[in-house]
Formats: structure tokens, C-alpha cells, sequence
């Protein structure tokens, strides 16, 4: 582990953002143990009332972990440790429920824009076997959620943006914990109901697969807005 020493006087904020971005640059990756306090303190150069001080707030960002006698170690950040205090917020608030479709809908309408522009051969293959498992799931009776985010998780991937495609994994967390027993309850709805929704899903493909990005956005528009007024509905009963 190489950390640098720097000629002025260095506060707690100056190692915090060294090792920040030795993170950053992989240079100390999830699991990696910090040295000792002493020997840390020594290398960079500075009091040990100082490398506490940037490790309490290392660790309250949540970047690394500390255990009394076992030093710190860097921490494996996963979209999980996000999703789980969201989602207990949501199950108190109903309705940041429909913050969510909203916040969804904001990011899901660029990302087909995004999709119908950069979608590989491959990106299509994996939206076409999505949209299939889903209609397969509806024909056989099988509970359709999975296959339903995955279907919009694909297209997340096609728009070959992996900070948006992550932030829909934390999305798609937050959807099943947060309302995912509605959720189940609408996409076993009728059976027109439910072919609506894979029929829709065929059409967002289409559009990806001409390369038009307005129509594709509009498509997943629509698509949400539904599912945000039929959602209300069920939740309002």
C-alpha cells in the first residue's frame, strides 16, 4: 500500500481524501486491511489523534470498517447496504412508494433514448430472452416479477452507462423490498392485464431494435405512468 507523504501540515480531511482516492483508483481495494495506527501514522507522517480522527470519518462515509483490536480494513460497498434502509423508509411512507416510480420513470424514459442508440447485438439478444421469460412466465401462470425487471434491467445495460445500470439495480432492490407483495398482486392481474404488459415490453423492444429513440422513451413513458396510476389505484383501495 503506497501512500504518499506531502510536504505541509496534513489535517484529518488530507488523509481522508488520499485514501479516498486511492480507492478510487483501485489502489486499495474491498478487504485490503490498513496498517496498524502506529505504523500508518508514522508512514503518513502525521499524530495519531489525526489518523483517528480521518478514520472515524472514513468510517462513518461508510468506506471502511473498523473492529477494536482488529484495525481497519477497507469496506465491499454493495448495492444491498443501500437498498435496505431505503426500503425501511418506504415501508413506513407510503407514499414515497410513488417517489420512486417517479424517480424511476425520470431515469428509465433517457435511459431507452440511450439504449436505442447503443444497443449491441448482444444487448438486443439479452432484451428479446427478457421479454420472452416474461411472456412465458404469464402464459404458465408463474409469478412475472423477475423476469419483469430483468426485462428493464437489460435495457439499463444496453444504454452502455454502468453508473445508470447500477443505480437501477439499487431501483429494482428498492422495488421488491418496498412494495413487492403489490407489485406481485397487479402483475397477476387479468389476463388481458397481464399480456398489456408483455405486449408493451415487445413494442419498447421494437423501438430499441429500429433505432428510435423517441419512440422508445415514449414507450417506457407510458409504460410507467400506468404502472404508477394502476399502483395508486391498488394501494388507495
Amino acid at each position: 500500500m503506497e501512500i504518499t507523504q506531502k510536504k505541509k501540515t496534513r489535517l484529518y480531511r488530507d488523509i481522508v481524501a488520499q485514501i479516498r482516492q486511492l480507492i478510487q483508483e483501485g489502489s486499495l481495494a474491498p478487504g485490503d486491511q490498513l496498517l496498524p495506527e502506529r505504523q500508518l501514522a508514522e508512514k503518513l507522517n502525521v499524530s495519531r489523534s489525526a489518523l483517528r480522527e480521518a478514520l472515524t470519518a472514513l468510517d462513518s462515509m461508510g468506506l471502511i470498517d473498523i473492529t477494536p483490536g482488529g484495525g481497519a480494513c477497507i469496506k465491499k460497498v454493495g448495492i444491498e447496504s443501500m437498498v435496505e434502509p431505503l426500503a425501511a423508509i418506504m415501508l413506513k411512507e407510503k407514499e414515497s412508494v410513488f417517489e420512486l416510480l417517479e424517480t424511476r420513470q425520470i431515469l428509465e424514459v433517457e435511459i431507452a433514448r440511450l439504449a436505442a442508440v447503443r444497443a449491441s447485438k448482444t444487448d438486443l439478444y439479452q432484451i428479446r430472452e427478457a421479454a420472452m421469460e416474461m411472456k412465458n412466465d404469464i402464459l404458465n401462470a408463474r409469478d412475472a416479477g423477475e423476469s419483469d425487471v430483468n426485462f428493464h434491467l437489460s435495457i439499463a445495460k444496453a444504454s452502455q452507462n454502468t453508473i445508470l445500470y447500477n443505480v437501477m439495480q439499487m431501483i429494482s432492490g428498492l422495488m421488491r423490498e418496498g412494495y413487492g407483495p403489490s407489485r406481485k398482486d397487479l402483475l397477476r392481474g387479468s389476463m388481458e392485464e397481464q399480456e398489456y404488459w408483455s405486449d408493451h415490453n415487445f413494442l419498447i423492444l421494437e423501438a430499441i431494435e429500429n433505432q428510435d429513440p423517441e419512440q422508445a422513451a415514449k414507450l417506457v413513458k407510458d409504460h410507467l405512468e400506468k404502472a404508477q396510476a394502476d399502483l395508486r389505484h391498488y394501494l388507495m383501495k
